[in-house]
């Protein structure tokens, strides 16, 4: 046994290979190369999140702001915020703690963007909540069957006191946008605060001479308000509307030879071959003019789509023109802190306003991103902020 034992190790000894280690050999870690299976997960997760993902990461940022009480609580949470902290505070001036609770999380849903917007980082949340009657005031004087089958006309105090406007609440439409940075989702506060508090409509309904502010709208051409008026080569009218109420629109008057009109120009179809009415979103700057009956002027347009989101200031300049009285560094800006502060006003509705068709496809429904219709039926083909 000892003996069969011992050749038995002797066997394994002579039939052991061992390699030669060789010299020792440091691996660079700063040429870390990531393993292929490695690369292929971390697209998946991009895509996963762009279709997916953000939806949880946009409704825990939306929350984060909804829930913050003061200026500099919200400023953290929306984009550019250390620039926006002084007009932030201005616009909230008078208020102690700031009630976001008409606007519960809650009830936002979220819209998906077309996929070129949102592999740019821009992502949407939207509320609304259609027109509705007050029923702790509904009761109201009853009109005579004369009256309600218009045999007769209803006197000053029963057209005062029986009209639905007095009891009906205004519809409530809120965009919020939200743009990646860091690797968080910051919301965009000047299209929330002004699609949320109707800021669009209150300076279009309220001529203030010399007046002025910075807007994003919705632009499109369309035919002079006046019959006497035409769009010729001397000029155009265009219609700016705001890009969550299509009803808040007004219509504008620019010189075909001034740097807006030769911006624009690129939206004329009216009177030209072989070219169709479209829309496009853009930031600009209107004001009221100072004559005896003031009207609103269109300033600037200062970029197409919605700045500080997904456009940049000048970009809408014609062969990288200057924009008038404007120095060329306001091109590489993403906000303009001089903007004139609207604060927080008491929202005025149109009561039995219909939801016009949005520009942006609801989620689970029929897509519109390619385009929709108007509510005069016309067909639309808007050119995002966000394409959408």
């Amino acid at each position: 046994m000892v003996f069969i034992v011992g050749v038995l190790i002797t066997l394994v000894v002579l039939n052991r290979k061992d390699p030669d280690p060789g010299p020792l050999v440091v691996a660079d870690a700063r040429k870390k190369v990531p393993a292929p299976l490695e690369r292929e997960v971390s697209e998946e997760g991009r895509e996963r999140f762009l279709e997916q993902g953000w939806k949880s990461e946009a409704s825990n940022a939306l929350a984060g702001f909804l829930q913050a009480r003061s200026s500099e609580e919200k400023a953290r949470h929306v984009i550019g915020g250390d620039v926006l902290m002084r007009e932030m505070e201005k616009f909230y001036t008078g208020v102690s703690e700031i009630d976001e609770s008409d606007t519960p999380v809650n009830a936002f849903s979220h819209q998906q963007l077309d996929i070129m917007d949102r592999r740019r980082g821009l992502f949407l949340m939207r509320f609304e909540r259609p027109s509705q009657l007050k029923m702790s005031e509904f009761f109201r004087p009853v009109a005579p069957l004369e009256i309600q089958h218009d045999l007769k006309e209803p006197g000053l105090l029963l057209s005062a006191f029986s009209t639905r406007e007095r009891f009906a609440m205004e519809p409530v439409r809120v965009m919020a946008f939200f743009k990646e940075e860091e690797g968080k989702l910051l919301l965009d506060w000047k299209v929330y605060t002004q699609t949320k508090y109707r800021i669009f409509k209150h300076f279009i309904n309220t001529p203030r001479p010399g007046a002025g502010g910075v807007f994003r709208v919705m632009i499109r051409e369309t035919l002079p308000v006046t019959k006497t008026g035409t769009n010729t080569n001397a000029g155009r009218t265009f219609s700016l509307s705001d890009p969550a109420f299509a009803r808040d629109q007004v219509t504008v008057s620019v010189l075909n030879d001034e740097l807006p009109g030769r911006i624009l120009s690129e939206l004329a179809w009216i009177n030209i071959p072989d070219r169709r009415d479209q829309n496009r979103y853009a930031t600009v700057r209107l004001s009221w003019t100072n004559a005896s009956e003031s009207q609103i002027h269109l300033d600037e347009v200062i970029c197409w789509e919605f700045l500080g989101l997904g456009g940049e200031a000048g970009n809408a300049d014609l062969l990288g023109e200057d924009v008038a009285g404007e120095p060329a560094s306001r091109k590489s800006a993403s906000f303009a802190p001089e903007e004139p502060i609207n604060p927080v006003s008491i929202r005025e509705g149109e009561p039995g306003e219909e939801i016009p068709p949005g520009p942006i496809g609801d989620e689970g429904g029929p897509d519109r991103s390619g385009g929709g219709e108007d509510e005069e039926g016309n067909e639309e083909s808007p050119k995002g902020p966000v394409a959408p």
